[in-house]
């Protein structure tokens, strides 16, 4: 459900700043009935910003986000959500006649809500695509630079830092019983064999049963899922074997400190989540020394 954020988080920015467009132009005397929408229209607009941050919440536990961005986009995404329903409840209560004093005032906080609305999605647009995405620099520069490499030399064009430790190659066989295991399977890169796998979460499998199709694939294992799933430190020796693997979600497992000499050896191994796993607070220390850069550990 997560995964629907992105589609609905443009529904509340849609209403709302409707709202304000629509109690703006009731200023004039040929929109004067457009303000009679403005309730109902904010009323949507609240109904689809907790919509919204719902989904956002989801997403944001798939542990893919940098924290402390994350952390502020929430933030703000409730608030628009609280404000939208309690300028609901006040043009509902106080301004229900609309005197001109009382509209002047709504308008205002209509206004307030619109510079809300795009700081909170300037929020998200940082956290997905970099805080300088909307700088004159990150819209031309790449342009101008790939220009002025092929002026000088056609060759020097730098390509995208792959792995060099990553087989050219990859077990076929193994990657299709690892599809009729329930795996959906996903080639980021065919040469050298990058692969993302995921097992749906309470899939039913026991290590038993994949464990040998996915040592078999091991070296090329990029990013892999299996929260969910019921598996434990026990069962996940083999991931010593995935040495180029660089992004891990193990979510609502019962994972105790020993995962730690497991994963403490993964030295391509970037972001981690443990959500609701058992690891004590020592223990996560110990894989931040480790050299992971991001560990989502969150406990209910």
């Amino acid at each position: 459900m997560g995964y629907f954020h992105p589609l609905l988080v443009h529904l509340p920015i849609g209403f709302l700043l409707l709202a304000i467009l629509m109690d703006l132009l009731a200023y004039r005397s040929a929109f004067v009935l457009y303000r009679a929408a403005v309730p109902v229209t904010l009323f949507l607009g609240f109904v689809a910003a907790l919509l919204s941050c719902g989904t956002g919440y989801l997403l944001a536990s798939s542990g893919d986000y940098d924290f402390s961005s994350l952390q502020t986009h929430q933030q703000a995404g409730w608030i628009v959500a609280g404000a939208s329903g309690g300028l609901w409840l006040l043009n509902a209560v106080l301004f229900r006649k609309q005197s001109q004093a009382g509209s002047r005032w709504m308008s205002a906080l209509l206004l307030a809500l619109g510079g809300l609305i795009a700081y909170t999605g300037h929020q998200g647009g940082s956290l997905t695509h970099g805080s300088d995405y909307l700088s004159w620099r990150a819209a031309n520069e790449p342009e101008q630079t790939i220009r002025k490499v092929a002026l000088v030399d056609s060759t020097a064009i730098e390509l995208p830092k792959v792995n060099p430790d990553l087989p050219l190659e990859v077990d076929t066989q193994a990657v299709e019983q690892l599809h009729q295991l329930g795996f959906n399977v996903r080639y980021m890169l065919k040469r050298p064999v990058m692969l993302d796998l995921t097992l749906p979460a309470q899939a039913g499998k026991s290590m038993t049963e994949i464990q040998p199709s996915l040592q078999a694939v091991a070296q090329s294992i990029v990013w892999l899922n299996l929260s969910d799933n019921g598996f434990s430190e026990k069962d996940l020796g083999w991931l010593k074997a995935c040495q180029n693997l660089e992004k891990l979600k193990l979510a609502k497992n019962p994972i105790g400190d020993g995962i730690v000499e497991i994963l403490a050896g993964l030295k391509h191994l970037e972001a981690l989540n443990l959500n609701e796993a058992e690891l004590s607070e020592s223990a996560v220390e110990r894989l931040k020394n480790a050299g992971i850069k991001r560990i989502y550990h969150w406990k209910q």
